[in-house]
This record gives C-alpha cells, sequence and structure tokens, in this order.
C-alpha cells in the first residue's frame, strides 16, 4: 500500500484537518504524493507516445 497515493493523501488529509498540521510537518506525504503522481505521468506520457507513433 506505500505505493498508493491514495494511502498518502489520507494521512497527508488527516494531519491537516484533525492536527492543523503545517507544512513542516506533512512534507513527507506530500512529497510521497507528488513523486507517486509525477511516475504515473510519466508512465502516462511515454505509453501515449508509443500509441500516437503507431497511429502516424
Amino acid at each position: 500500500m506505500e505505493l498508493s497515493p491514495s494511502t498518502h493523501f489520507v494521512d497527508l488529509a488527516q494531519a491537516i484537518l484533525f492536527c492543523g498540521a503545517g507544512f513542516e510537518v506533512v512534507w513527507p506525504q506530500y512529497l510521497m504524493v507528488a513523486a507517486i503522481g509525477g511516475l504515473f505521468l510519466a508512465l502516462a506520457l511515454r505509453r501515449f507516445r508509443t500509441a500516437s507513433s503507431a497511429i502516424g
């Protein structure tokens, strides 16, 4: 579950909503969500480029 972005987002949201945590507390979760999002974006771009090159 550590590779699931929803796990880190829930931790991030709970820390902010329930504890009023600032960025200095939640930056590890924020960084993980951003890293996983970047990975998914890179994979999607790669897949899109291979699919579009096969078409045209």
